[in-house]
This record gives C-alpha cells, structure tokens and sequence, in this order.
C-alpha cells in the first residue's frame, strides 16, 4: 500500500520558497532602490565613457546633462533610502529624506492665496512646456536638431515641475485650516 501526504500539506525540503516569508515592503523596497542606484551609477559609468570616446563638446554637454540629473537621483535615493533605514533600525540620520507631519500645510497663514500661486505656476510650467516644444517644431533640424532636444529635455522637466506644484497643491487644499 503506498502512503500519500494530504494534499494541503507542502514540503519545504521540496518547495523551500513556498513557506519563506516575503521580506517587509520597506526591506523590498530599500532593496530595489538601491539596485536601481546601483544600476544609474554603472550607467553615469558608461555614459562618461561615451563622451570621452566621442571627444566632442556636443557630446560632453549632452552627457553633463544627464550625469547631472543622475547625481541628483543618487542624492534623493540616497536621502530615501536613509528614511527607509531610519523606520526600520529607529536610528536617525541626517540624510535621510523629510516627510509629511501629517498635517499639511493648511494652517500656514494664507493657505488660499498660496495655493493660488501654486496653481498659477502650475499653468507657467505647462504652458511654459508646450511652448518650448512649438519652438522645437518649428526648426527640427536646426543644429542638427540638437537644440530641439535641449528644448524637449526643458519641457519634461517643467512637466515634472508641474508634478511637484500639483503635490504641493494637493497639502494646501487637503489640510484643514487651523
């Protein structure tokens, strides 16, 4: 007669992984940000190298554009990670990134004119985008079209910008009033 385990049951010598726990979100995410760190500093890297090759000055300001970003991304990760370390291990650090209170910004005195402003500036960025990228249609080719892709590089980050204003657009309109 042949013997059969019940069919709930699972065998870690056979499934090991099936009853390991997932690590805590704050863990998976520490790690995926620093392998997304990792993985931009090999790119800066690689970059860097591309530029030397070419000798060009074009090429070296294109370049300088991005590793600039990139170490402004190294800067933030860094900064987030050390948040992320700060909840886990209840040690401070003075890297780490800041983060809401909780209680917004509505009981800062004007609140309403504030968020005015915001959304004025809101609109500048947006407009602001879609005008350097009419500018950048009308001469696609100019320089090579090289100064088309300097303007479309400003446009995404006044949409970016505009993405930062809507959040602190979003605190003023949120909070209550004190």
């Amino acid at each position: 007669m042949t013997s059969t385990a019940p069919i709930g049951m699972v065998d870690s010598w056979l499934n090991p992984i099936a009853e390991a726990e997932p690590p805590p979100l704050s863990e998976r995410l520490v790690r995926a940000l620093e392998a997304h760190q990792a993985a931009e500093a090999a790119d800066v890297a690689s970059c860097r190298q591309v530029a030397q090759r070419l000798d060009d000055p074009v090429a070296a300001l294109l370049v300088g554009l991005i590793v600039e970003d990139e170490q402004r991304h190294d800067a933030l990760l860094r900064s987030m990670i050390g948040r992320l370390h700060q909840e886990v291990e209840f040690v401070t650090s003075a890297e780490a990134v800041p983060v809401p209170r909780g209680s917004g910004w509505g009981s800062v005195a004007g609140a309403a004119e504030l968020a005015v402003t915001v959304r004025g500036l809101i609109r500048n960025e947006h407009e602001g985008s879609r005008h350097l990228r009419h500018l950048a249609r009308q001469e696609p080719a100019l320089y090579g079209g090289l100064y088309p892709l300097l303007l479309e590089t400003i446009a995404r980050d006044s949409e970016k910008h505009a993405t930062i204003l809507r959040y602190l657009l979003h605190q003023l309109e949120e909070a209550k009033p004190g």
